[in-house]
């Protein structure tokens, strides 16, 4: 049998060709989005909104589950965070609206953000590693509801801090209440840091 020659071998469509390439790039594009939308959470259709339920859940700490998570998902949609923060007014336990104007840091020393219910207190560390310390010190009784036992009206204790910085939504769970002081550490760079810098967050104590 002689060797194949290029002049036996079939002559091959160019059109043919190019369509089974870019059919074969179209399908590689298609599965490099799917991967892209498992990994950022996206199915190609708005998410299912958060029910009412659920976000009252949050909201008063019964919600078993990734916390933060699902307040990343109510900040993405304007009514969602509308629904919650209406919910937040109404189970919180003390409140701080918005600052006149931001505080200053310059100084090296601790920075008060004044409430009518309570203060937040921000205390860089000394060891300078990027460490601070957040204070929330409480007011008068008849202001917070907040009693001798640090236990609310309702019978729920002081556990969860709430941020509203600019339709962004943040938790941190809270550490026991002593002699109407509750102290936590943080790192710099947290994001209920970062709202206490923002004269426009909002705070929120449930």
């Amino acid at each position: 049998m002689k060797p194949t020659t290029p002049s036996d071998t079939p002559p091959v469509d160019r059109d043919i060709a190019e369509r089974r390439l870019a059919n074969q790039l179209s399908v590689a594009a298609v599965q490099a989005a799917l991967v892209k939308a498992a990994a950022d959470g996206e199915t190609g259709s708005s998410p299912a909104p958060v029910p009412f339920r659920v976000m009252h859940q949050l909201a008063t700490g019964t919600f078993d589950g990734d916390a933060q998570d699902l307040l990343n998902r109510i900040s993405k949609d304007f009514n969602q965070r509308r629904k919650f923060r209406d919910i937040m007014r109404g189970v919180a336990v003390a409140y701080q609206g918005r600052q006149a104007a931001a505080a200053s840091h310059d100084s090296g020393g601790p920075t008060t953000r004044p409430g009518p219910m309570f203060d937040l207190i921000m205390s860089p560390s000394s060891r300078d590693d990027g460490i601070v310390y957040l204070q929330l010190k409480f007011h008068a009784l008849a202001q917070t509801g907040v009693s001798s036992g640090e236990t609310h009206h309702d019978g729920s204790v002081p556990s969860m801090l709430f941020a509203d910085r600019d339709g962004h939504f943040t938790v941190l769970r809270l550490p026991e209440v002593m002699d109407g002081t509750i102290q936590i550490m943080l790192d710099q760079s947290h994001d209920i840091v970062q709202a206490f810098r923002d004269p426009e967050t909002e705070f929120f104590i449930r």
